[in-house]
């Protein structure tokens, strides 16, 4: 098959999705100082403790009784407060940013280990605490005006970004800088 005048081999493209899948984690990782790794490993590990406290526990706190607010907005139990000023825009941009930063570094940990022992433990508890994190924003979370699909995108958008990475990097893009300039 031919996309864009560049072949594709359709019978190899699942083992090539494989390979960027594991080349996505052994990025250089195996090549870092001791020091420089743990270092790491703390300040990863310090972000997600942070974030995905925030995460819960928004700021503001959370909504203790069900009433109606000013300008007919409803103040359900056990929603957060920053979700009921100015529009929710203030709720959805702390939310995004924060699922960013917590996403990131519970990507940077799984690298960061993914040679060491007890590794599948680390990702089974990983993926467990990325659950209760996002269990427990959609649950404070208003139900119809927080942009959820939003904060899902930035959850999503480390792991993303690093497979397209790998992908470039191991098999090229076709369209590179140097291509266009010797074309002209």
């Amino acid at each position: 098959m031919k996309i864009n005048d560049i072949h594709v081999d359709d019978s190899n493209i699942i083992s090539k999705i494989g390979n960027n899948i594991k080349n996505w984690f052994l990025q250089d990782s195996t090549t870092l100082e001791a020091s420089f790794k743990n270092n790491m490993l703390v300040v990863a590990t310090l972000i997600v403790a942070a974030t995905f406290q925030t995460g819960i526990n928004p700021p503001g706190g959370v909504w203790q009784e069900t009433k109606d607010g000013e300008d007919s907005h409803l103040q359900e139990a056990g929603k957060a407060i920053l979700s009921s000023l100015h529009n929710h825009v203030p709720y959805n941009l702390f939310l995004i940013l924060n699922t960013l930063a917590f996403s990131m570094s519970t990507q940077i940990i799984l690298m960061l280990v993914y040679h060491e022992k007890l590794y599948f433990e680390i990702v089974v508890a990983t993926v467990s605490m990325v659950a209760t994190y996002g269990t427990a924003v959609w649950s404070l979370s208003p139900e119809k005006d927080v942009k959820l699909r939003y904060v899902c995108v930035a959850a999503l958008f480390p792991y993303l970004w690093r497979l397209s990475y790998q992908t470039f990097k191991t098999y090229g893009h076709p369209f590179s800088f140097s291509t266009i300039m010797n074309k002209g």
